[in-house]
């Protein structure tokens, strides 16, 4: 696999120091060993050397996650499991609560006593939100880049929007035209999108997986129409648990993630896109990193089922809350010294 070199943070442009070294592939024995620096600056995490561009396809195999199939019907609960139940509950209500009712009761999902109860937690309420990417109700256009199998679009249409995606695997792209929703089989960066266009871009677990973040940001704010939102979720290369575990640590996933954005990091992305911006973390993210991340450091692998025990979900619950508050406190702290 042909290399190459990565002089500065692509993200800030300042130097990195080598924090990972000898790292593999955890999930598809992709061959190769991989260093990680982490910026001096804005803390993000890159690899350094990486696969030229022309050999990033090469390290996503035919078995990779974005080739499953759309659930039939999200809005159902997946089992009859006594938890699966309540958070279906708990989703119903938190979607309501944000401009989606008359939708819900389009398919004859109402929210529940049980459901909004739980939803007045904030963390329970910001992880249900999650499944919309944070968006209130609105007859607005979406652009999902990086949509995979197109099973969020195909939710954000039943929910009122005119959604569209990116996805530059043909299997995945494939998946998405087989549900109806328009997608264009491409990458991010050779795609060429309109001025103002959307009223909100995601990215789910996208960002990590580019050479040039900063840039496709750039990019993607300029389809923006005013007042549109751009929301990215990527793992934390500066949380408690990528400290932790290093190269054990799951959000690292080399040699596919390229460049973990930090906080800091967006803040810098933010500061020089003169945008406004929040981050925060997500408490089930933090669950399943953990229970993944000490498999990986027992096993060397994450092929088989990851059993979550009732310690992992209270710690990855603490840590959440903890880093939400620690998050808010900086960057108020950061937006007044812009």
């Amino acid at each position: 696999m042909l290399l190459e070199e990565v002089l500065n943070c692509p993200i800030c442009n300042d130097k990195g120091k080598i924090e990972i070294k000898d790292a593999e592939d955890p999930c598809f024995d992709i061959e190769g060993k991989w260093s990680y620096k982490r910026c001096l600056n804005c803390y993000s995490l890159y690899m350094d050397p990486r696969p030229i561009p022309q050999e990033i396809p090469n390290l996503y195999p035919k078995t990779y996650y974005t080739h499953n199939s759309t659930d039939p019907d999200p809005f159902k609960p997946h089992s009859m499991n006594f938890f699966t139940q309540l958070w279906h509950k708990i989703w119903i209500a938190s979607l309501c609560s944000i401009g989606y009712k008359l939708h819900l009761e389009a398919k004859k999902l109402k929210s529940s006593i049980v459901g909004n109860l739980f939803s007045l937690h904030p963390m329970i309420n910001l992880e249900a939100k999650r499944q919309c990417r944070f968006l209130e109700a609105k007859k607005g256009k979406i652009l999902d880049v990086g949509c995979g199998n197109g099973q969020f679009l195909y939710i954000m249409r039943e929910l009122g929007w005119e959604a569209e995606g990116i996805e530059p695997d043909p299997l995945a792209a494939r998946k998405v035209m087989e549900i109806g929703i328009k997608v264009i089989q491409s990458t991010i960066e050779e795609v060429e999108l309109s001025k103002e266009t959307y009223d909100a871009i995601t990215l789910n677990h996208v960002i990590e997986h580019l050479t040039d973040p900063f840039s496709i940001i750039k990019k993607l704010v300029i389809a923006l129409k005013p007042g549109g939102k751009l929301v990215s979720i990527s793992p934390n290369p500066t949380g408690t648990l990528a400290k932790r575990f290093l190269k054990s640590w799951r959000g690292l996933d080399s040699p596919r993630h390229l460049v973990l954005v930090s906080p800091q990091g967006f803040w810098h992305i933010q500061k020089e896109l003169e945008l406004k911006g929040e981050v925060f973390t997500l408490w089930r993210g933090e669950v399943g990193t953990l229970a993944a991340s000490k498999m990986l450091k027992t096993q060397s692998s994450v092929k088989n089922s990851i059993i979550l025990s009732f310690s992992d979900i209270l710690y990855g619950y603490f840590l959440g809350t903890m880093e939400n508050i620690l998050f808010s406190f900086f960057w108020r702290r950061s937006r007044f010294h812009c």
